[in-house]
């Protein structure tokens, strides 16, 4: 599967299928396909998607798009079963063998060695655990060599801070807005907008 533009690619990431029944406490809902998209080209333009690992994968855009792009091994990991099953068959719809799917918590996560490069768009920690995110940013680190990652923007100088305490160095790539389509019975807007940023940590 060849992409000529990163146009291209966000055109194929937002034809992948979402969440049948999101889950609250997961702060389950699709990622953006453009900032889905931005992420793997990114890798793909410097080099480092080799190997992928997608965190918290959910459906499995991140995971599935790497492996359009070409990564040889892609790993989908996430807590819910549901979601992972939703994930496989996209892959399989597609023939993208290359992807593997694993059903574990992301904070704990232990894997015998490294990936060129991680993508995750983790849980904020709304409606999960307070912190949530800098532990999946944690787990990423350790198991990657490159790592994509999407926050709330108001935490950005916080997760650089942090990532920088940890001895990262963190790049912005952009800065966006979220359009989540009503999904969870709180939701009374025709979207929810979240300001977000794309980083890459190393």
């Amino acid at each position: 599967m060849e992409f000529r533009s990163k146009k291209e690619l966000e055109i194929f990431v937002e034809s992948l299928p979402t969440f049948r029944r999101p889950k609250l406490r997961l702060e389950q809902y699709p990622t953006d396909a453009a900032v889905v998209a931005a992420a793997v080209w990114d890798a793909h333009t410097r080099g480092v998607l080799d190997t992928a690992l997608d965190l918290g994968c959910g459906t499995g855009r991140f995971a599935i798009a790497a492996a359009a792009m070409g990564a040889r091994r892609v790993l989908c990991v996430d807590v819910d079963p549901e979601a992972l099953e939703i994930a496989k068959e996209a892959a399989d719809a597609h023939g993208l063998h290359a992807v593997d799917f694993l059903a574990a918590d992301v904070p704990t996560l232990a894997l015998a060695g490294r990936f060129t490069a991680a993508f995750m768009n983790p849980p904020f920690g709304i409606w999960s655990r307070r912190g949530i995110d800098i532990a999946f940013l944690a787990a990423a680190l350790r198991h990657a060599e490159v790592v994509y990652t999407i926050h709330k923007l108001p935490t950005l100088q916080y997760v650089e801070k942090t990532v920088k305490k940890w001895g990262y160095r963190l790049e912005v790539l952009a800065t966006t807005v979220l359009n989540i389509k009503p999904t969870y019975r709180h939701h009374r807007k025709r979207v929810h907008k979240v300001e977000i940023f794309l980083a890459v940590v190393r």
